[in-house]
């Protein structure tokens, strides 16, 4: 009975820490910043941001996976039995053009939406852009 007790009251303190790590309170009953912002942009300014945006990740599908393909034959180059100098930097220049290139991507999105905003909708914009809201720091294109 003892044990029972015990074990119950382990998994009730288990429970509820686990409850309190996930639910830090950060936000509660707020907004993510992004969407505040997004928020202050008409309807149709919205959804043309939103567009735009999916058009760039679009483009950039490709590079992403190609990327993630030299990446894996970088390791595999780094890892092999004789290390090729030459083909490392090769593939590492191949990687840095294709981030160069999704760069452009969001750039060319960046400056399609410039045209069609005003001048006040362009701080909003310029305020989400500078914004880095994903994991790690890295732009939001999902």
């Amino acid at each position: 009975m003892k044990k029972m007790l015990a074990a119950l009251v382990l998994i009730s303190v288990i429970s509820i820490s686990s409850l309190g790590y996930t639910y830090d309170g950060k936000r509660s009953g707020t907004e993510h910043p992004r969407h505040s912002l997004l928020n202050q942009l008409p309807q149709e300014k919205k959804m043309l941001f939103h567009q735009t945006m999916l058009e760039a990740r679009e483009i950039t599908v490709n590079i992403r996976q190609q990327i993630k393909e030299l990446k894996a034959e970088i390791k595999n180059i780094l890892t092999a039995p004789e290390f090729n100098d030459a083909l490392f930097l090769e593939k590492v220049q191949n990687v840095q053009e294709l981030y160069i290139m999704m760069k452009q991507a969001r750039n060319d999105a960046i400056v399609k939406l410039a045209k069609e905003f005003t001048q006040e909708e362009r701080r909003i914009l310029a305020a989400l852009v500078s914004e880095k809201h994903r994991h790690r720091g890295r732009w939001a294109g999902r």
